[in-house]
């Protein structure tokens, strides 16, 4: 009895660890079997690219041809246009006419100025910023008879707004603003506006122009006759109308000495 017993007992023993040994293979194929779910990837971090606005930039003084500046870091292009829509919501401030007696006292001063630094005294460009910019506002006038040639219209600088009905001045990098004072202007080139002249501020509340790439160009949705609406802003530049900045390059491109530029805000 006794040894029939022990060999049930072994038999039992071999039978459960037979058991437990086929429940753990089992168990281990069907975790080799399941399917792996891999980890959800991390989302990809939203890559800014980084814009740089403003006019071209310049070319060196020693290239005497209109060639395409090297590097354009201006934003859009030559046709930039301000749906008339947007420049409807509300009316533009400033007068609707330049006033002449202002207009002959920065003949005066200036000629002075051109007689003291030996620049071109028989013509200079004028812009007088408190006329509405659909106005003709911007001036070519002869120094000898103070009389007006060529009269047009000018662009202003949108400040930190994507379209102002007002005005702003400041000699501020970034500030996006029309700077005034006396311009001497410079040699042309070929921007990403098509033909430009560089412009050098002579006064302290200009003497950034040059950082800040403050150039006279032209805008093709800048109009060539006047308009009752305000018309399309820059970042700054003295922009004008293709046919007017080509009759402006007539007398630039003809002057024997540099010319100068004054932009001024009525008495201001």
């Amino acid at each position: 009895m006794y040894r029939i017993y022990l060999h049930s007992l072994a038999g039992l023993g071999l039978l459960l660890l037979s058991a437990c040994s086929g429940v753990k293979t089992a168990s281990t194929s069907v975790n080799l079997t399941k399917p792996v779910v891999p980890p959800a990837p991390a989302p990809l971090a939203t890559v800014k690219s980084n814009v740089v606005a403003g006019p071209p930039e310049y070319i060196p003084d020693s290239n005497t041809n209109k060639t395409t500046a090297p590097k354009i870091i201006e934003k859009g292009g030559r046709y930039i246009f301000i749906p008339p829509s947007y420049t409807m919501r509300k009316p533009e401030k400033g007068a609707e006419a330049y006033s002449p007696s202002i207009l002959q006292q920065k003949v005066q001063k200036l000629k002075a100025f051109a007689v003291a630094n030996n620049y071109d005294t028989t013509m200079a460009f004028f812009v007088d910023m408190q006329v509405k910019s659909g106005k003709p506002r911007f001036f070519v006038v002869d120094l000898a008879t103070r009389e007006i040639v060529k009269k047009g219209l000018v662009a202003h600088g949108k400040g930190n707004e994507k379209f102002t009905f007002d005005r702003k001045f400041s000699n501020d990098e970034g500030s996006n603003c029309t700077s005034l004072g006396i311009y001497k202007i410079g040699k042309a080139y070929n921007g990403a506006f098509g033909l430009s002249y560089k412009l050098y501020g002579l006064n302290k509340s200009n003497s950034n122009a040059l950082k800040r790439y403050v150039v006279l160009h032209s805008m093709g949705s800048i109009p060539y006759a006047e308009s009752k609406y305000p018309i399309t802003q820059t970042e700054g530049c003295p922009a004008v109308a293709p046919e007017f900045l080509q009759e402006l390059a007539d007398i630039l491109d003809n002057s024997s000495k540099k010319m100068l530029l004054y932009i001024y805000n009525g008495n201001e």
